[in-house]
């Protein structure tokens, strides 16, 4: 009965050294993700360690080029025809990388804003870009866009002569029968900016929002409190075998050493991990019609946010092997102790 008692305290104890290593593995992700998923500032970091904000005009132009394809009406349907080359140079000219990034920066703080409980819904204002495209220098950069079109069609230039129409993409001559058409055209832009909406809503505000903030919450306490799991189970592990200081030796050892290892090594290769789960299971559900560029910089950043996530669990991860190692080690020592030492029989 006493030795089927012990066989099972060992299996027990080894199903609890399994689960120490699994619950400190995920303990380590989860509680550093938590640390950094809910600060606008790690993101804005990885933005800037992948140079994204040096490639947001090209990016721009690209998603921009896209949506006009796909738009039937509003402003960008009236800029379907555009190249790609034609999306960029205008891009470069009305909204410089610094322009760009600040307004990537402002929508990375109103998501997490929102993420964080801090507003009902995560809007991003377009106030300032309106207000620059509708300016002389704004004004200037669409008429300058207008003359790298094709010349005008005698029908074209009867509309926009008697003001007729939106604003045509072509290029315009500075007069036609005898009717300065400067002033007509400028005041073509500016309507057709007026149709630029004065915000962007990322996440809309809706009546869920009070549950799904309470499931957000509760998630990220049970994140915080992961580490107490593998703490727990040491202390089962402990009840169930440790008898003697070689007991805890081994049964502290091997899980800390092997929890430790894994730990390392899935930190050390979390970016190139990241982006394979990227590939595989992200990137085929994004839209097909994305540009591969656009695609590839979602990989990398998702890669780097995750990468640098769980970087701090690098070093802990070595402190907790190391120590499991010196214990596995000790252990050894004092087991070779044992049969070396001279048994006595009275």
């Amino acid at each position: 009965m006493e030795n089927t008692s012990k066989v099972l305290a060992g299996l027990l104890a080894g199903f609890f050294a399994i689960l120490f290593v699994i619950a400190t593995v995920l303990a380590f992700a989860l509680y550093n993700i938590e640390r950094s998923a809910f600060d606008a500032d790690f993101y804005k970091q990885a933005l800037t360690e992948e140079k994204v904000y040096q490639r947001l005009p090209e990016l721009t132009a690209q998603g921009l080029a896209l949506a006009a394809q796909r738009s039937d009406n509003g402003i960008l349907a009236l800029f379907r025809e555009l190249s790609e080359e034609e999306w960029r140079r205008f891009v470069l000219e009305l909204l410089p990388p610094e322009q760009l990034r600040i307004l990537a920066e402002d929508a990375v703080t109103q998501v997490v804003a929102y993420l964080n409980g801090e507003s009902d819904a995560a809007v991003l204002s377009l106030a300032s870009i309106k207000t620059y495209l509708q300016s002389p220098d704004g004004v200037n950069a669409i008429y300058g866009m207008l003359k790298a079109q094709p010349d005008c069609t005698m029908e074209q230039l009867t509309a926009m002569a008697l003001n007729q129409g939106a604003l045509t993409l072509c290029n315009p001559p500075e007069t036609f029968l005898i009717i300065d058409l400067d002033p007509i055209i400028e005041a073509e832009i500016k309507a057709t900016v007026s149709l630029i909406p004065e915000q962007v809503t990322l996440i809309s505000a809706n009546s869920a929002k009070p549950r799904d903030s309470r499931n957000l919450e509760n998630l990220r306490l049970l994140m915080r409190l992961s580490p107490l799991l593998p703490m727990l189970c040491l202390l089962v592990i402990t009840a169930l075998v440790v008898r003697s200081i070689k007991d805890w030796l081994n049964w502290w050892g091997y899980p800390l050493l092997f929890a430790g290892l894994i730990s390392m090594s899935l930190s050390a290769l979390s970016r190139p991990l990241a982006a394979g789960i990227f590939q595989v299971f992200i990137a085929p559900a994004l839209p097909e019609a994305l540009p591969m560029e656009i695609v590839d910089v979602f990989k990398d950043l998702t890669a780097t946010i995750v990468h640098n996530a769980v970087q701090p669990t690098l070093l802990v991860a070595g402190i907790m092997a190391l120590i499991g190692l010196i214990l596995v080690a000790m252990a050894f020592l004092l087991r070779r102790r044992f049969q070396k030492s001279p048994v006595y029989k009275s």
